[in-house]
């Protein structure tokens, strides 16, 4: 498993450290959790998004990107957007629920770990924000993958699929709808799939929203598959930078 953002040490020294981190955050900030999913209906996805938001597809009228050549729905060519939308469709549900899970855990992970940082947020400033973020990001990103191999992470995906998640457009999460990652001297495109504004509900961690408004986590695509993850992390200053990694 590679990862776009990171130091270079070896992959046993990262997870032990991630390990080490995960260990004091949630013996520090929480002594457990508990788990609610809610349940996505694969049938249902475009006519019953969250409760009390609209559903709604991405704009079709939205001019084609690069890459392959889009599906077209009659003599409309589908816009980069419904053409993310229907790959993520056509993703086995178990992998989509699994890595989106593993993508929320590494960015409330992080964070948290900023946010334990921060004594008077009002004496901090994006640029200072962004570095620590930076500074945690590998060991959220380990953490995520030694977490996504547990029997509790693939039992969790196994009871449920997640899906692009259209109310993450809109406050509180204001999530942006898409994202790239560099992938092989490409990009690989990015739809939001999951979003909060505080804890996801398999984490360990509580986002005190000290800095933080929310954080929104994509499945990123390549010619159909699902190759990479990010996420990004919305403060009071607006969103930051993707932060990726590699399946």
């Amino acid at each position: 498993m590679l990862r776009v953002e990171g130091g270079n040490m070896q992959l046993w020294t990262r997870r032990a450290l991630a390990l080490v981190l995960t260990g004091s955050i949630l013996a520090a900030l929480v002594p457990a959790c508990t788990i609610h999913l809610r349940p996505a209906d694969r049938d249902e996805i475009e006519d019953a998004p969250a409760e009390n938001e609209p559903a709604e597809r991405p704009d079709e009228e939205s001019e084609p990107g690069g890459g392959s050549a889009p599906d077209e729905v009659g003599d409309e060519p589908l816009s980069p957007e419904e053409q993310a939308y229907e790959e993520l469709l056509k993703v086995d549900p178990q992998e989509l629920a699994l890595k989106t899970m593993a993508t929320s855990y590494a960015a409330v992970m992080v964070a948290s770990l900023v946010e334990a940082q921060v004594i008077d947020p009002a004496a901090l400033d994006p640029a200072a924000i962004e570095s620590l973020i930076e500074q945690y990001a590998p060991a959220g990103w380990d953490a995520a993958h030694a977490w996504r191999e547990t029997p509790e992470a693939v039992t969790l995906a196994a009871n449920d699929g997640v899906y692009p998640d259209f109310a993450c457009f809109n406050e509180p999460y204001a999530c942006p709808q898409t994202t790239e990652c560099p992938y092989n001297g490409e990009q690989a495109f990015c739809m939001v799939t999951h979003c909060g504004d505080a804890q996801c509900p398999w984490c360990p961690w509580i986002l005190g929203n000290l800095i933080f408004k929310s954080w929104c986590a994509y499945g990123c695509l390549k010619h159909g598959s699902l190759v990479a993850g990010a996420y990004i992390l919305v403060s009071r200053w607006g969103h930051r930078k993707p932060h990726c990694t590699y399946w």
